[in-house]
């Protein structure tokens, strides 16, 4: 039992690091009219915002899996949330375009140990059949932080401004890392920390990136997490944008009662892919089987993104939108644990290289969407490409989930 308690309660502390950081993610998109009236900038100034962060934090990626493979997680891990707090604060002291540029750009790089980082303890922590939902359970801090982003952010801008609300997120960010000293003080963790007998077959850094990009699986990975994550981006960066754009919602109640729906779907999804693959392999169908139908139906509830353009309704609009952000939350929960088995040596090395070029194109389709919204005033071309990538996804998804896994 106590086991069972600490097994999930580590994925719960990681979820909280997860929904600290994607409040600071919401918070540029929900302040981001003061912003760009305060700054004197426009949206392809504004995509540039979230862009910046994007290259950074995929180029930090890159990086800090060897760290995280080869040194103390429990350090590294908080450390990062630790710096994390300390950027997110700095960005509500920017003056100019330039500054916030900047100050994004320092995010990214201490915020890109999280996701390497939690996925290396989950993989370490927890059983094949477990971590779908472990992964369900930190990376719902994502859609935490979105839904409760909306009346919190909003609530503080208009108590305090827009440059509070950082400050306060890296306050908190503190506060947890205090937590997260005590809550992992057990010796029974130890294991969980560093390296096991087995797990290293590399010294040199050259050699352990070329072991890792030579699989296959690698590369099948590679292709759902470039279809993935910008649609994740898209979907949290630019929702509150497009609402106010095209939908007219620009009381702040309306806009939070929206986006909090919305990011309610992403959450169930997050959590639904873990505890629907649990249900079906104990109905004795094979993981794999079980896998592929998760991976199928997010894919399906993406594509309806495409059909919002269509929709004359915002009613109808918001359904769809809602359908598509739940199958978003699926596939994020399904893909780190596809990750995690490309290399079991190198857990946190490949999940930094799949995830720094899925943030990377993450980072492009953000630039993309803020020209082709400046340019054209409408969302409608970059809904259709969310929806064809989720087909691309659905194709290497199914590659990807060809061999049963192994314990």
């Amino acid at each position: 039992m106590k086991n069972q308690i600490r097994k999930w309660g580590l994925c719960l502390m990681m979820m909280l690091a997860t929904t600290l950081i994607y409040l600071d993610r919401q918070a540029v998109g929900l302040v981001a009219t003061d912003i760009k009236r305060e700054l004197g900038i426009d949206n392809a100034g504004l995509g540039w915002v979230f862009a910046a962060f994007y290259y950074s934090y995929t180029l930090g990626q890159f990086g800090v899996g060897l760290l995280l493979d080869r040194y103390s997680l429990r350090w590294l891990y908080g450390g990062a949330i630790l710096a994390w707090a300390g950027a997110s604060a700095l960005t509500g002291r920017a003056r100019s375009f330039a500054s916030l540029v900047g100050f994004r750009i320092l995010l990214g790089i201490v915020e890109s140990g999280n996701w390497p980082g939690a996925m290396r303890i989950v993989s370490r922590y927890l059983p094949p059949r477990e971590r779908a939902l472990g992964n369900g359970i930190f990376t719902s801090g994502t859609s935490v932080g979105a839904l409760i982003a909306p009346a919190l952010i909003l609530g503080l801008s208009g108590w305090v401004g827009w440059r509070h609300c950082f400050t306060a997120l890296g306050l908190m960010g503190s506060v947890w890392f205090l937590g997260w000293i005590l809550a992992t003080r057990s010796a029974e963790l130890a294991q969980v920390w560093r390296a096991q007998p087995g797990e290293k077959k590399q010294t040199s850094n050259w050699l352990i990136y070329r072991s890792v990009v030579s699989l296959g699986q690698f590369w099948r990975v590679f292709v759902i997490t470039i279809s993935v994550n910008p649609t994740l981006y898209f979907f949290l960066n630019w929702l509150p944008v497009y609402y106010r754009q095209e939908r007219g919602l620009t009381a702040s109640t309306q806009l939070a009662g929206i986006l909090t729906l919305t990011y309610l779907a992403l959450d169930i999804g997050y959590l639904s892919c873990g505890l629907v693959v649990l249900l079906l392999t104990r109905r004795c169908l094979s993981l794999r089987a079980a896998r592929r139908i998760v991976l199928l139906s997010a894919s399906s509830s993406i594509a309806c993104a495409g059909l919002v353009g269509l929709a004359e309704a915002p009613q109808i609009a918001s359904v769809l939108l809602i359908v598509a952000v739940f199958g978003t939350g699926l596939w994020i929960s399904m893909y780190p644990t596809l990750a995690q088995e490309v290399s079991p040596a190198y857990v946190s090395t490949a999940a930094g290289l799949v995830g720094g070029r899925g943030s990377l194109a993450g980072a492009l389709y953000m630039q993309i969407v803020g020209r082709v919204s400046q340019t054209t005033g409408s969302f409608v071309l970059p809904f259709s490409i969310t929806s064809l990538m989720a087909a691309t996804a659905a194709a290497a998804g199914w590659l990807a989930t060809r061999r049963e896994p192994h314990a």
